[in-house]
């Protein structure tokens, strides 16, 4: 092959190259903003207020009610690689579920003042979700890996049906 066209060829696959990157870049799907979070249905948590679910199943109540960093703790090899950890605790109760009712790490994603998502923390001695009868009350707690560049703000998303794209409930939280 000639060496004209083997620039040709190189300034061709330079282009298509660019052209994909560009495209990419235009087409990726962009996290929803709180705002258009609570547009699709959202409820913004209000500190002051147990926030009530309806499922299937029957209702029960959510409230996240404090959230704070701590120092990694884990011995779970394969957790995510962070100098940093922020700490979710939630309350919820089971108004009339007679099958019992948990809520799990599972139900929560988390995401950075950059919009970044964080992943879920194998952190030692958290409180653990548990499942509870009709008119029960538990105490259960998540943690995040956070990034040493985030800033002390974290939004929490709840999910009362795992298969949705839109929360239910979305929380605020800053810490010192």
């Amino acid at each position: 092959m000639s060496e004209k066209a083997m620039k040709i060829c190189f300034s061709i696959i330079g282009v298509v190259t660019l052209f994909t990157i560009i495209v990419g870049v235009l087409t990726r799907e962009k996290e929803p903003t709180i705002e258009e979070k609570v547009n699709l249905g959202a409820v913004l948590q209000d500190e002051t207020k147990d926030n009530y679910f309806t499922s299937p199943e029957g209702r029960y109540s959510l409230k996240i009610t404090s959230v704070y960093e701590a120092e990694p703790d884990t011995t779970d090899e394969n957790a995510p690689k962070t100098d940093r950890v922020v700490v979710v605790i939630y309350e919820y109760s089971n108004d009339d579920i007679e099958s019992g009712l948990v809520i799990t790490p599972a139900h929560f994603r988390a995401y950075d003042s950059s919009g970044d998502e964080l992943e879920i923390f194998p952190q030692e001695n958290l409180f653990e979700p548990g499942e509870i009868s009709t008119l029960g009350t538990h105490t259960a707690s998540v943690a995040f890996a956070l990034s040493n560049s985030a800033d002390n703000y974290i939004e929490v998303d709840y999910y009362n049906d795992l298969a949705s794209v839109t929360p239910d409930l979305i929380y605020e939280g800053v810490w010192r």
